[in-house]
């Protein structure tokens, strides 16, 4: 089989699903690109209790796995990572720095805003929280809360699923210089799941070339931002940067 140029790997994020990045899918299909949007260990399923158990190395896994699989129809591989879907799209970059084209990281999360978090006030809390809590809630956040209604994310996960995706986000931070792939960092301003500030440390941390790297920022939509009220201009920025990867 004569593989094509070029292929999308589209990851999403943590209590979420594929709904949530679909609507990148369609444009890449447009432009002739295989895609491949994995199901990560323990979403998409009846309850959030099918995290239980799960390590952030199974997310990881998981984007290998789709990857590996995509590079048996392509040659070079565009990432395009929501939130935690960010992170796992760092480490494979870094992992296959031969096989990854570029990135695309939509608010990725390398610095969260939970209380929780490495670097946030409160995570030296972490191992007191984790024995009196077992779960923790989720809410949906929209800018247009119109769309709330449309929302099918869990809307709580297991207090030990949190804590494995807080220790994801240490890691993800600590490992950015390893990143040098082409990148577009794609975060909004209101962003109340990611610091928004992250943009700019993934930027400067990442050991891209400054001229293969970029910010766009948004100003109105959430953290849900392929769900939200600037879903159109975002996918059109994501569409206008893949065709200048693939060279239409």
């Amino acid at each position: 089989m004569v593989k094509k140029p070029f292929g999308v790997l589209i990851v999403h994020g943590f209590t979420s699903s594929v709904d949530c990045v679909s609507p990148i899918e369609p444009p890449m299909k447009k432009l002739g690109l295989p895609t491949r949007m994995p199901i990560l260990r323990g979403h998409s399923a009846e309850s959030p209790d099918a995290l239980r158990g799960v390590k952030w190395e199974d997310w990881l896994a998981d984007g290998e796995s789709a990857l590996l699989d995509l590079l048996k129809e392509v040659n070079k591989v565009i990432i395009v990572g929501l939130s935690m879907g960010g992170l796992v799209t760092l480490d494979l970059a870094a992992m296959y720095s031969d096989k990854v084209d570029s990135i695309v990281l939509a608010a990725a999360g390398v610095q969260l805003a939970n209380p929780l978090a490495p670097g946030r006030p409160l995570s030296f809390l972490r191992p007191v929280i984790k024995v009196f809590f077992k779960k923790w809630n989720v809410p949906p956040v929209r800018a247009d809360q119109s769309l709330l209604q449309y929302d099918n994310n869990y809307h709580w996960a297991p207090m030990d699923a949190i804590d494995e995706l807080l220790e994801y986000s240490g890691h993800g931070l600590q490992n950015l210089e390893k990143v040098r792939v082409p990148t577009l960092i794609l975060q909004s301003r209101k962003d109340v799941s990611v610091v928004p500030e992250s943009a700019e440390w993934i930027y400067d941390r990442i050991s891209t070339p400054k001229k293969d790297k970029k910010i766009i920022w948004y100003e109105v939509t959430s953290h849900e931002m392929f769900r939200d009220c600037e879903v159109d201009k975002i996918v059109a920025d994501i569409e206008q940067y893949v065709r200048g990867r693939i060279g239409k």
